[in-house]
């Protein structure tokens, strides 16, 4: 017999051993990060949070769970492919649709908003002719607030119309003839208004809810299948419920301590500071095809969105204390420790999204829960995601 024959398993049967011990290490370490995930996940489920579903997508891992009910009153579990409304986190997609138009050269974001809206409209807010679709998207335009006007009034009218699809016209007019904040440019204050008056801008410059456009130019060249346009589209996958209870203000125009389903009435609301309804699938691969390249949004895009030169110091959902904190267009973009990520979150009634890309590993973390706009569950809820990127980033022990 060829000696060669005999040799053979004498000098491969050390380097099997070590594979197979490789391969079990592997095993070992992504079993342990299953459990992680799913038992942080389990912790946060209580009496303020009925629901959540986390995906945590990097290049050497992949996790996705839930837990919790997606439905209080029938017991449904929750699922990972349940689709919400995602809040302000879907400015990005509002955001994202503009900066692609101005790239055509269809609109421009650095003149005044005067040149796309009527007289009758634009005299009714102060400064318009000085305030441009970019400082309304990177909240630097000083118009108040639409949720800042008495007694609750947006959200009186909100509930009112529970039945009936709003769009931008609908919120906007709450901050009509009202006085600004400061001359656009010369602050930075968080403003749904702003993307309300930038959807009204779209629908009267397109001749069609802003809508169609992206569905044609982001969702379907994304292949984001489970997203939609709430209110407009068609709402496939179904809407889970989404649960709000008023435990802690006896002027809110609500009875307190009630759990209400919220989904009838946030389902109904087609507007561009709150437009897009998804999974965690989709909201994730949504916020990485803006930072990372891809053949959907091209670098002129991305550098109008995210660039260093069109970032503005802002203040407000930052991760850690010690960060530098920036927005550019429907992004916040946080460095910390010499480390940079992406992320915004979202509440509306009954819901809350928060949605994080970092580059250093490729990581996306989005998380979904089935409450929103209540103290207790937004606390509980900021701390697990919090607790999820660190995972990534270690910088909490080290500041």
């Amino acid at each position: 017999m060829n000696k060669k024959y005999l040799l053979t398993p004498l000098l491969t049967l050390p380097f099997l051993l070590s594979s197979n011990a490789h391969a079990n290490d592997l095993l070992s370490k992504k079993i342990n990060y299953q459990n992680k995930y799913q038992t942080m996940l389990n912790n946060l489920i209580s009496k303020d949070i009925p629901g959540a579903v986390l995906l945590v997508k990097s290049k050497n891992h992949h996790f996705l769970g839930s837990s919790g009910y997606k439905d209080l009153d029938k017991k449904n579990p929750m699922t990972t492919d349940v689709v919400m409304p995602n809040g302000s986190s879907g400015k990005k997609l509002t955001a994202l649709l503009i900066a692609m138009l101005a790239d055509e050269g269809v609109i421009n974001i650095d003149i005044p908003i005067t040149k796309y809206l009527k007289k009758a409209l634009y005299s009714q807010i102060e400064y318009s002719e000085k305030m441009t679709l970019r400082q309304l998207l990177n909240h630097t335009s000083g118009i108040f607030e639409y949720n800042d006007a008495d007694n609750y009034a947006f959200f009186k009218e909100q509930f009112a119309h529970r039945n009936k699809v709003t769009t931008d016209m609908f919120p906007l007019k709450f901050a009509l003839n009202q006085p600004a904040y400061f001359k656009p440019g010369a602050g930075h204050s968080y403003s749904n208004t702003g993307y309300a008056l930038a959807g009204v801008i779209l629908e009267q410059l397109l001749q069609q809810h802003p809508s169609k456009l992206i569905r044609t130019k982001i969702l379907t060249p994304l292949n984001m299948a489970s997203s939609y346009s709430k209110g407009v589209e068609e709402h496939k996958p179904e809407l889970a419920s989404g649960y709000f209870i008023n435990d802690a203000d006896p002027a809110f125009p609500l009875e307190m301590n009630v759990w209400i389903d919220t989904k009838k009435i946030i389902g109904t609301t087609a507007t561009s500071d709150a437009p897009l309804a998804s999974n965690v699938n989709d909201m994730a691969k949504l916020l990485r095809s803006i930072i990372k390249n891809n053949k959907v949004v091209n670098k002129n895009v991305r550098e109008q969105m995210i660039g260093e030169k069109n970032l503005i110091k802002s203040w407000g959902q930052r991760f850690y204390r010690s960060s530098e904190l920036y927005y550019g267009l429907g992004i916040w973009v946080e460095k910390v420790n010499g480390q940079k990520f992406y992320h915004h979150g979202g509440t509306e009634f009954g819901y809350f999204t928060q949605n994080i890309y970092i580059p250093d590993g490729d990581v996306s973390i989005t998380a979904f829960a089935n409450c929103g706009v209540n103290e207790r569950c937004e606390n509980d809820f900021q701390s697990f995601t919090f607790e999820v990127l660190d995972s990534f980033l270690n910088i909490k022990s080290s500041i």
